[in-house]
């Protein structure tokens, strides 16, 4: 704690150009404020106080609100390291904290509150992370490792392998075999969720050992193993009916069948979605396209109007209504294959969602282009195209 103190009033003293003298004139010596700020000395209330209020700081000292925001953070942390960070109980304590977040980033809880509010995944929120940056030389045990995921999921670091040797546990490396995936390093990706799914299973975290064993089940899938895409997926499923997560059981017939139209097996895709409809923009994208090749377009069009009508998508990305249009077209235009146009549009498909959704995304769309191209004989386009994805060399395998 004195570290913490120390840094935010040195923060605080340099943001507003004092000098320390000028700082601690009237309260301590300026050699008792320079150990202050070095956190060399655990100093009192008496003089600790008096130097934030002249800086401007109302550090929170009620003792049952520092009581009762401790306590959320520790179901917080409870509930992030199980890998329930979507659940319910995580979201409504972080709601709690939230509406009182002026009081909580003025108590010593400030950095466990920005680093959780962050966010752990794709979307972390960058102008909270450059909060709590820098106090990242006085983060414990548990700040630091959240900090370093946070810089890694938005861009900050590209090397994950100062996370990975802190050992913090399976959260950690199946975030980080998650966050590999993205990129489309699907070997790494594997290796890092086999082991993740381990240290899950030692710690006694089955909802890690589900998600570890669906991320893996992606990764056969995006590899084209089918045999062991299915192998993961069934533990995953049986996972998932143990622990009551009916939109995880979801989640993996979407997969399978999102796979399964990649791969040209659009009978059993259109079966399999039928089967397990759901309610969000990527179900109905998917069905659109499992009933335009089924040759059912009617019934296409009507799919695709719902995945339109999901317009909290199109809030987070940009390329989310590009993809809907490229089916859009194709409905519209039975020639599409040889319009210029087209390509262009499933060229700018490829890289707005390889840049903005993940490579997977990309990687679903890639047949499209490479169609249109192949169509109108830009051969040389194409195998420049396939030069530089790195699953170009992908093969099914049973």
């Amino acid at each position: 704690m004195e570290q913490f103190i120390g840094i935010l009033i040195r923060r605080e003293r340099l943001r507003q150009n004092y000098s320390q003298e000028g700082l601690c004139r009237g309260i301590c010596a300026v050699s008792y404020l320079s150990k202050i700020e070095q956190g060399k000395v655990q100093a009192g209330t008496d003089v600790v106080l008096p130097l934030l209020r002249r800086l401007g700081v109302d550090f929170e000292t009620d003792e049952a609100f520092l009581s009762w925001a401790g306590s959320r953070v520790e179901i917080l942390y409870r509930e992030l390291l199980a890998g329930r960070e979507k659940a319910e109980i995580f979201r409504r304590t972080l709601a709690e904290l939230e509406r009182e977040e002026e009081r909580c980033l003025r108590s010593p809880w400030m950095l466990d509150l920005l680093l959780l509010e962050a966010g752990t995944g794709e979307a972390v929120k960058a102008d909270l992370l450059e909060q709590a940056e820098p106090f990242s030389t006085v983060m414990d045990q548990r700040q630091y490792p959240l900090y370093l995921l946070c810089r890694l999921n938005c861009g900050w670091d590209q090397d994950a392998g100062p996370l990975l040797r802190l050992g913090a546990g399976a959260f950690y490396t199946i975030a980080v075999g998650n966050h590999t995936i993205q990129h489309g390093r699907y070997t790494e990706a594997v290796a890092l969720l086999r082991r993740g799914y381990d240290q899950a299973a030692e710690e006694g975290r089955p909802y890690l050992m589900l998600l570890g064993s669906l991320l893996l089940g992606n990764c056969y899938s995006a590899i084209g193993h089918r045999g062991l895409m299915m192998e993961h997926y069934q533990v995953a499923r049986r996972l998932g009916e143990e622990l009551g997560q009916t939109e995880l059981l979801a989640a993996i017939d979407y997969n399978i069948a999102a796979t399964y139209l990649e791969w040209g097996m659009d009978r059993e895709a259109l079966t399999l979605l039928k089967a397990a409809p759901r309610e969000d923009l990527w179900y109905w994208h998917k069905l659109a396209i499992a009933l335009e090749r089924a040759g059912r377009l009617g019934e296409a069009r009507a799919a695709l109007a719902k995945a339109y009508g999901d317009s909290e998508e199109f809030d987070r990305s940009p390329a989310v209504e590009k993809i809907l249009d490229l089916v859009a077209y194709r409905l519209d235009h039975p020639d599409y294959v040889r319009r210029a146009v087209y390509a262009d549009m499933a060229r700018e498909v490829c890289a707005l969602s390889e840049r903005e959704l993940g490579e997977g995304y990309a990687r679903f769309h890639l047949p499209a282009l490479l169609e249109a191209l192949e169509a109108q004989r830009r051969y040389k386009e194409a195998y420049q195209l396939m030069k530089g994805f790195s699953y170009k060399e992908r093969r099914i395998e049973d």
